[in-house]
C-alpha cells in the first residue's frame, strides 16, 4: 500500500500510454513506474475515453486538510 498520495506528472503519463501502447501489460508499467495499477488503470481509462491524458477541471473549492 503506498502511504503518500501524487499526481503523475505529465511526462511520466505520456511514457505510462505509450508503454500501453506498445504491448506492455498495466502490471509491468506499474511495477516500471513503482505506482499502484489502479492508477494505470484510471489513466488508461481517461486517454480512451478523451485521447488525453490531463486532468479535468473540477468545480468548487479546492480541498483543504490540516497536517493533523
Amino acid at each position: 500500500m503506498m502511504a503518500h498520495r501524487r499526481q503523475l506528472d505529465m511526462l511520466t503519463k505520456g511514457r505510462t500510454v505509450g508503454m500501453l501502447k506498445y504491448s506492455r501489460s498495466q502490471t509491468e508499467v506499474s511495477r516500471i513506474l513503482n505506482v499502484d495499477q489502479s492508477v494505470i488503470s484510471r489513466l488508461l481509462q481517461t486517454f480512451q475515453r478523451t485521447g488525453e491524458v490531463t486532468r479535468l477541471p473540477v468545480s468548487g473549492q479546492p480541498r483543504v486538510t490540516t497536517p493533523r
